[in-house]
């Protein structure tokens, strides 16, 4: 087999060079078509010039973004471009909508990073919905800013070379009759006509030279006036045929696990103030507090930013309806004491006010700091009582499940911190003492020779993050909920 000359190998060569130039051009061209031209109809184009989604999402990629107009619902989930509430230096942040808050607000969070964004936003801070991403094409833009001269040179330099040669014809290849080029081929005529002989491909060859390089340099103009510049934490790539951006639902963690159990009710306390009380699970409204509850605390969840009740007295009913309750149940809660004097934190009674003349399905905490189910008035008690005390000031996860009832008795497992503490038999709550009621937290109806002070009992101390199940939750999905705290 004859090998290839030495002319047929630089023929193929600059074949190669010249397509991979064409390749070049009109992907750089298609990208910057993409992220500039929905300026034309009002959307607002961001180059994304942090790191906080490496490796997924890359410095000088742009982002688009929709308008977003007053009344538009915001999305839990997906990612919107909005004004940092955390400076009074005006910055744009691309990041996502992670849950929405029982005060009206908004949590945000960079998918990459470990803890949501500190400060919560309102619908005054949101200026965009993130719809596309077109990847790399605002890099030049970046490192513009950034005065990183070596690559903006390297690049201005290898794409004025590649405009410049994808111009080139190719042997074999037709003539290109576009109207640019009939002009051309008018106004050589005349020259061809008078016999003079000298070449013109040294001009021709310097004007696409100019022409790439001011076309290189209009690109990089018309990046610095149209795109503008975000810290991000964007959350797709244009992968799919439509080049649209799409994103699954995205929750706080703990608020994923427990609203993937189907809870009946899940009241976060979020509300930084006034008396209301909002059901995360949509389920109830008109939840709300009475007497002295201080909303805004510190919240009891570290990766979970929100906040929590502190309780001095008062009280909290979390359905103001009166609703029913099946016979088998679950019921959880965070909270936090140093009080020696015992307390109510959560239990099912007949009426809203201080006292009702029926209660059951209460979990208090004794004096020593023990938590105990079963201890409710009207039927004959069997209490069961955790081994160690929990008001040493600490958060503590606590979850109560409660078997079908046999009888007058009941089957419960009391769960501290995501482990099961103590189970056994306790005095059966349900329609043998209240056939529809009212979930409350806080303070609440006893037995009055309980704690020795009459039969209110409040709890001191604070209490977040309430869910309410109409089934007994598992070992593994109270260790679940335990780990995404």
């Amino acid at each position: 087999m004859a090998r290839p000359s030495a002319r047929t190998s630089r023929e193929w060569a600059f074949f190669t060079v010249v397509i991979a130039s064409r390749v070049y051009r009109a992907m750089l061209l298609t990208l910057v078509t993409i992220a500039i031209a929905p300026a034309l109809i009002g959307w607002q184009p961001y180059v994304i010039k942090s790191g906080s989604m490496l490796p997924t999402i890359s410095m000088g990629d742009v982002a688009l973004g929709r308008p977003f107009v007053d009344g538009e619902k915001v999305a839990v989930g997906r990612v919107y471009m909005f004004d940092d509430p955390s400076t009074d230096t005006e910055r744009i942040l691309v990041h996502r909508v992670v849950e929405k808050r029982d005060d009206g607000g908004w949590t945000t969070a960079g998918d990459a990073n470990e803890t949501t964004d500190f400060t919560p936003i309102g619908r005054q801070h949101l200026e965009a919905r993130a719809i596309l991403l077109v990847p790399y094409v605002g890099l030049p833009l970046l490192w513009l800013e950034t005065g990183r001269w070596v690559l903006l040179g390297l690049w201005l330099l290898l794409t004025t070379a590649a405009f410049l040669l994808a111009g080139r014809k190719v042997d074999g290849e037709p003539p290109r009759w576009t109207l640019l080029r009939l002009v051309r081929e008018w106004r050589r005529t005349p020259a061809a006509a008078s016999g003079d002989g000298s070449s013109t491909k040294q001009p021709e060859l310097v004007s696409r030279s100019v022409r790439a390089l001011a076309g290189t340099m209009a690109l990089c103009v018309l990046g610095t006036t149209v795109l503008g510049t975000a810290n991000a934490a964007f959350s797709a790539r244009t992968r799919n045929s439509g080049n649209t951006w799409s994103a699954g639902q995205w929750m706080l963690p703990y608020v994923q696990a427990v609203m993937s159990d189907s809870p009946r009710g899940f009241w976060l306390l979020d509300e930084a103030t006034g008396n209301n009380l909002d059901d995360r699970s949509d389920t109830y409204a008109g939840g709300a507090t009475a007497g002295t509850v201080q909303m805004g605390t510190a919240g009891a969840l570290p990766n979970n930013p929100g906040t929590s009740a502190t309780f001095n007295g008062g009280r909290a009913i979390l359905n103001q309806n009166p609703i029913g309750v099946p016979n088998a149940y679950s019921v959880e809660l965070w909270f936090r004491t140093t009080s020696t004097t015992g307390g109510y934190l959560v239990g099912f009674e007949s009426s809203t006010g201080p006292t009702s003349s029926a209660a059951d399905r209460t979990l208090l905490m004794n004096q020593q700091g023990q938590l105990l189910v079963g201890e409710w008035t009207g039927l004959s008690r069997a209490t069961l009582t955790t081994p160690r005390a929990y008001n040493d000031g600490q958060w503590h996860q606590v979850v109560v499940t409660a078997a079908p009832r046999s009888g007058w008795r009941q089957a419960f497992t009391i769960y501290v911190d995501g482990v099961p503490v103590t189970s056994g038999s306790g005095t059966a709550g349900g329609t043998i003492l209240i056939s529809s009621g009212h979930w409350r937290i806080g303070s609440g109806t006893v037995d009055t020779n309980l704690f020795g002070y009459g039969s209110a009992v409040s709890f001191r101390g604070s209490i977040d993050a309430v869910s309410i199940h109409d089934k007994v939750l598992t070992a593994a999905d109270v260790a679940q909920h335990w780990a995404a705290r």
